[in-house]
């Protein structure tokens, strides 16, 4: 790593999600993931996340909701995890080349962020996506893009998650 950026790595997130929960279908893509400032991304990320999203005309409409048919949570929570891999990316300009070959760094090495999309079964017939983030406990969070905040589910919701995407 170049500097303190503290990261999770790929085989104790792995650990750790399959502990919890050992019948979700669980994806992990990167080597190693940076945790991000849980503050941070509550009220600074998600403002900038609302702008990017706005230049493509979504705004906050009918009781305060971006959501539309052909728009809602799961795209929400994978467009909010896109938008913050893309500042980790713009953060850590330098590529593998430059690094091994000129002795530049990054901010960071870690490969992606350390934020998820989950998909779990909120009621009989009903399901919905959120973000799940590991914090710098190395714990698991979860945030609501679709009101930019922090939530807890319920234990029925959270035995009921099937899907996670790191």
């Amino acid at each position: 790593m170049a500097n303190d950026v503290k990261f999770i790595s790929k085989n104790a997130l792995k650990h750790l999600l399959y502990t919890r929960y050992p019948h979700a279908e669980i994806v992990l893509s990167d080597r190693d993931y940076a945790i991000l400032d849980q503050e941070w991304i509550e009220k600074e990320a998600y403002k900038g996340f609302l702008h990017w999203i706005s230049i493509f005309g979504f705004r906050h409409k009918i009781q305060n909701s971006l959501w539309k048919k052909n728009w809602d949570c799961d795209d929400m929570s994978t467009s909010f995890k896109v938008y913050l891999r893309f500042l980790h990316a713009s953060c850590n300009p330098n590529t593998y080349s430059e690094v091994r070959l000129n002795g530049v760094e990054n901010e960071t090495d870690a490969e992606s962020v350390a934020v998820g999309t989950i998909f779990y079964k909120n009621g009989p017939t009903t399901g919905h996506a959120i973000n799940m983030l590991i914090n710098d406990k190395e714990d698991i969070t979860f945030f609501e893009p679709k009101h930019g905040g922090y939530v807890s589910l319920s234990e029925s919701e959270e035995n009921n998650i099937w899907y996670i995407n790191f």
